[in-house]
């Protein structure tokens, strides 16, 4: 794919098309060279920083990570690269589809969650039906590469797993996690190969990235808190892909999938640290995928949570939601287009104005299976043989459920590409990829110019205070700069001491939930109460003999001897049970709410509490350290709002049993044929008694079941309150406050890096130090000049 100068010169040269198109294209390709140029130059100033051995960067791999990562943003603008963050609850159907986005299966997937590892996906270019035909599958050749250094930490991690996973662990571990067996049998017997920066082809790729997911859930279930994997980066998977309807139209930039875990995947936040985090943040948009079967649920309230702090960076017009598995829509009163857009705005805080345009509904898997078998047609081409492809029979399963396998002997491949075509456009996935991913690569350029010239302005204000703060230290005593050195790492020791007492779960968790569970045992036996009642009157109602109007209109018959209800239709037991659910509802909804109220409150008040306990602590320590270099330390720490859902109860689980009855009577039937009464010798008609056996079918509600999956559902529900009080303290333990507590320790070992530098500086003969302040001088004048020009640029 050609750079931005290719790009620019193609478009100032062209001299057809829309006059405007092509005047602003020209516009941005030539602020696009601006900005490569200019972040080139932050680099080499970087570089030059390194050279000087300055102390400025809290990236994970110092000063060096800091330089690669702004190397990185200067490779974005050049390629024209759009980073898009996907984000979704376990099992949403997320990484299916961003295999459907691809063309074909590059992320494993399987029944249980996959992803706990952010990947990057960059979607080179798109195949060409030539390639497809000419190479097949074999054109699809993805690569995976990781930094040498994340490589052997990922060795390093296999070894603190071997050591920390004992025996009766391991048992447990795979009683609960199946699929992890061999894993762990090869981590135990120290079978598992190196873990190379390398992987080529679909197979290695997809064999490397699930040993990685796996391990790190491994790792999550098995090592202590406080362990983390400090990566310098994610997995990067470079691949061609292949769409429908993808055209040469897409748009001059790349774009580049963010794969995430959930972020109900509690378990790996405290070990990957502000991994998951940082990629949100360095991704130019974000993708929410929301499961349509749990539309409502807790799920999409914690990717509310989630997305907050987010948008406060991004922007909510970059927030954009796909709602995966509308293939499950199976009645007329399901929820609908615009209840679904009304869901979505609501639980991701969008505004109503723009949320339409950024809501869109697909089936993931409908859309991979077809595009799947739509490139094996384009790959085999005439010798194509439905029967004994793979895909095909992916496909006909979704489209033919009950007889799919007779479908697969007999179709033609004619046929099959119209049934591909077809279920494609069911899957609803080309509207996305037309609307709004197209769209998306057109924006590729902004989107990327803005990301990097931001990031650009950070480096060098951080960098610009160091090299101040490091040129006014020349010239102090070398005692007094040892002395202020180990005032820092006193003060380190101070932090890391309030840290501990902190991030203990258990600990806050009893702080900020002390009346919790009073209060659910309370809510939860007014609402056995409420059943209770619910449950007499079930009993009154049946044994009234059916004189109630709903039994009356339903034609319902009551067995004394088994307190159950007889139906003669499916229907008619169906409304009994939603009519007769509706009756508590309103009550056990009441007492849910009032809970869900009183929880937020008091867990509202004892978290401001502890955000001012811990400023309180923190900030005077951090005080002094920035006195001594003349900083200010500007970090807040905020906790994010308890959201408990506000789903009421669930649907009754409850279904009625069919019966079948048979009965034998005795009629009289008219016949035609010979018989004794004409001795056998003609036909005719006559009446004879004959037996016949009839079928009733009748569909029976037990009374006692009813009201226990009345009784279940709402236990479920204070279960799932719970549930997200213990969810809500884990994440401010191991997200919120842990990222608070980053950042002061990043500052503090900052500028203890300047204070120990200068420490050194002040050893060097006046004559040295004089070359060396001058140095700084005139460093620090190229640094504030570049950072302006990037800030001029960055405005226009």
């Amino acid at each position: 794919m050609p750079d931005v100068n290719e790009s620019a010169a193609d478009t100032a040269g062209n001299g057809n098309g829309d006059g405007g198109t092509e005047t602003a294209r020209a516009t941005e390709a030539a602020r696009a060279m601006d900005a490569v140029e200019l972040i080139d130059q932050v680099v080499q100033v970087l570089s030059r920083a390194q050279d000087l051995e300055l102390s400025w960067s809290g990236h994970v791999d110092g000063e060096a990570g800091a330089v690669a990562a702004m190397r990185q943003e200067w490779e974005a603008v050049r390629g024209g690269e759009l980073r898009m963050s996907v984000v979704a609850p376990m099992k949403a159907g997320k990484s299916t589809l961003v295999n459907a986005i691809a063309g074909y299966e590059l992320l494993p997937a399987r029944a249980a969650a996959m992803t706990t590892l952010p990947t990057r996906i960059v979607l080179d270019r798109c195949l060409t039906e030539t390639e497809l035909a000419e190479q097949g599958a074999d054109a699809f050749r993805p690569v995976l590469k990781l930094r040498e250094q994340d490589a052997v930490r990922f060795d390093l991690l296999v070894k603190a797993i071997r050591t920390h996973l004992a025996p009766s662990q391991a048992e447990q571990e795979q009683d609960r996690y199946p699929h992890l067996v061999p894993l762990i049998q090869d981590v135990l017997a120290e079978r598992l190969a190196p873990t190379r920066a390398r992987y080529e082809g679909r197979a290695e790729v997809q064999e490397a990235l699930t040993r990685l997911n796996d391990l790190m859930r491994l790792a999550g279930r098995v090592l202590p808190s406080g362990w983390r994997i400090e990566l310098s980066d994610v997995p990067v998977v470079h691949t061609p892909y292949w769409a429908p309807a993808a055209g040469e139209d897409d748009g001059p930039g790349r774009l580049v999938v963010v794969d995430t875990p959930g972020p109900d995947e509690h378990e790996l936040s405290e070990m990957l640290g502000n991994v998951v985090s940082r990629q949100l943040s360095e991704s130019h948009i974000v993708l929410v995928v929301l499961d349509y079967t749990k539309m409502g649920g807790q799920s999409d309230a914690r990717i509310r949570q989630l997305m907050e702090p987010l948008l406060a960076v991004i922007g909510p017009d970059k927030l954009f939601a796909v709602v995966n598995k509308i293939d499950q829509k199976r009645h007329e009163t399901d929820l609908g287009n615009e209840g679904i857009v009304r869901s979505v705005t609501a639980n991701l805080g969008l505004s109503d104005a723009t949320a339409g345009e950024r809501i869109y509904t697909t089936s993931a898997e409908w859309a991979l299976a077809s595009v799947r078998t739509l490139t094996s047609l384009k790959a085999a081409q005439h010798n194509f043989l439905p029967a004994s492809d793979e895909s095909a029979a992916r496909l006909l399963k979704l489209v033919y459920p009950m007889h799919w396998e007779e479908e697969l002997e007999d179709i033609r491949t004619e046929t099959l590409t119209r049934v591909a075509q077809r279920a494609w456009k069911f899957s609803q996935i080309e509207q996305f990829l037309t609307s709004a991913v197209a769209h998306l690569r057109h924006s590729a350029l902004s989107f990327a110019i803005g990301a990097a010239l931001t990031k650009a302005v950070s480096e060098l204000a951080d960098l610009e205070i160091a090299t101040a703060s490091r040129r006014d230290l020349i010239g102090r005593r070398s005692h007094d700069l040892a002395r202020a050195v180990e005032q820092i790492s006193d003060e380190m020791a101070e932090i890391a001491g309030f840290r501990s007492r902190v991030t203990e779960p258990a600990k806050l968790a009893g702080r900020l939930a002390a009346d919790m569970h009073k209060q659910l045992k309370s809510a939860r036996d007014e609402g056995d109460k409420v059943v209770k009642r619910f449950h007499g009157d079930l009993q009154a109602a049946a044994r009234s003999g059916g004189t109630g109007l709903i039994d009356r209109a339903l034609k319902t018959v009551f067995r004394k001897d088994e307190d159950a209800l007889e139906f003669t239709s499916a229907e008619d037991a169906w409304d009994y049970i939603r009519l007769r659910t509706l009756e508590p509802k309103p009550r056990l909804d009441a007492i849910l709410e009032r809970s869900r109220k009183r929880i937020e409150s008091s867990i509202g008040s004892s978290a401001r509490r502890l955000v001012q306990q811990e400023s309180e602590l923190v900030r005077p320590v951090v005080e002094r350290a920035a006195a001594r270099v003349k900083d200010d330390f500007d970090l807040a720490f905020t906790v994010p709002e308890l959201d408990l859902g506000g789903s009421g109860l669930a649907e009754s689980p409850i279904v009625p049993q069919a019966e079948t009855r048979q009965t034998t009577v005795e009629v009289e039937r008219e016949v035609y044929g010979r018989s004794w009464r004409t001795l056998w010798m003609w036909r005719t008609t006559y009446s004879r008694t004959v037996e016949e056996v009839t079928e009733e079918h009748a569909y029976v509600v037990s009374v006692d079941a009813l009201a226990d999956s009345v009784r279940q559902s709402f236990h479920t529900c204070l279960h799932e309150i719970e549930e997200a009080l213990s969810s809500h303290v884990k994440e401010m333990v191991t997200v919120q406050v842990d990222h608070y507590y980053d950042g002061v320790e990043a500052f503090l070992q900052r500028y203890r890096g300047i204070l120990q530098q200068s420490a050194e500086d002040n050893e060097l003969e006046e004559l040295k130090q004089n070359e060396l302040r001058e140095n700084l001088n005139v460093f620090l004048a190229a640094v504030r000049d570049l950072r302006a020009e990037v800030e001029h640029v960055r405005a226009v």
